[in-house]
């Protein structure tokens, strides 16, 4: 995990900002003699790391300041300033920062107040913390490369794993020998795997997912973990949604892999 705040800042420079004052600048340094409107990314404190016997965590802390200087009526520069903060928290939101295939977490708070000074405007500090989680054996965790893809050969549509039970190999019946013995039977197989995913569910998502569904035929599609893809031709089972007001909706969905393409 290697977020610098040079990183941070030519993030923030791909925005569009409405302020009418001049062009955003943008430091990694407290200012001394501070031209207005501008922006500082400091990192506010050093990398810690949590490790258990299944993941690792590694936190990353910046704080993103920008101050403005109110020479128009302050209800002019204060939709300036909501703009302006909206449109960092979008590029930062809309930014691929996270290292392929491994869960991140980002959390993000504004806390604005008015320049105790001379200068009559405003400082709004955007706390920015990035939470990168691995596997402490390196394998065995879902991450943000982990996903399901269907209709790989039409219009593909990926879609990102929540949760993810596979089912693969024998079934085993038990029977007793004549001398009370215990006897393992190989019966049914799952050759190529049978994968229950929980996801987010959208309007396309659903509208692909019915549609296969419902049709009876197999679709080639690909399991991709970790970044490595399987392809795979898949029956589309049936799906089981869950949501409630405030949440996002999930669904659960289960594909039965028949061969591979």
């Amino acid at each position: 995990m290697t977020l610098t705040q040079q990183d941070i800042i030519t993030i923030l420079q791909a925005g569009s900002y409405p302020t009418t004052q001049k062009a955003l600048s943008y430091y990694q340094q407290k200012q001394k003699y501070p031209i207005y409107p501008f922006v500082e990314v400091r990192k506010v404190q050093s990398d810690s790391n949590t490790t258990d016997v299944q993941k690792t965590s590694i936190d990353q802390t910046f704080e993103i300041r920008f101050y403005m200087k109110y020479t128009r009526p302050e209800a002019v520069e204060e939709a300036d300033r909501l703009a302006t903060e909206n449109e960092i928290l979008r590029v930062l939101e809309v930014a691929d920062i996270e290292p392929a295939g491994i869960i991140y977490f980002e959390s993000k708070s504004w806390n604005t107040s008015l320049i105790d000074d001379a200068v009559y405007g405003s400082r709004s500090v955007l706390r920015f913390t990035v939470k990168n989680v691995d596997t402490t054996g390196g394998s065995g965790l879902i991450g943000s490369g982990d996903q399901i893809e269907l209709d790989s050969t039409g219009t593909p549509l990926s879609i990102q794993m929540l949760g993810l039970t596979t089912r693969k190999g024998f079934s085993i019946d038990t029977h007793y020998d004549d001398d009370r013995h215990d006897v393992y039977d190989p019966n049914h197989l799952i050759a190529f795997g049978e994968f229950t995913v929980t996801y987010e569910q959208t309007t396309a998502i659903k509208a692909v997912v019915d549609s296969i569904s419902a049709s009876g035929l197999t679709t080639n599609g690909k399991i991709i973990r970790g970044g490595v893809a399987t392809n795979l031709k898949f029956y589309v089972g049936q799906t089981t949604t869950n949501g409630s007001y405030g949440e996002v909706e999930k669904a659960t969905t289960t594909f039965y892999a028949t061969t591979t393409w």
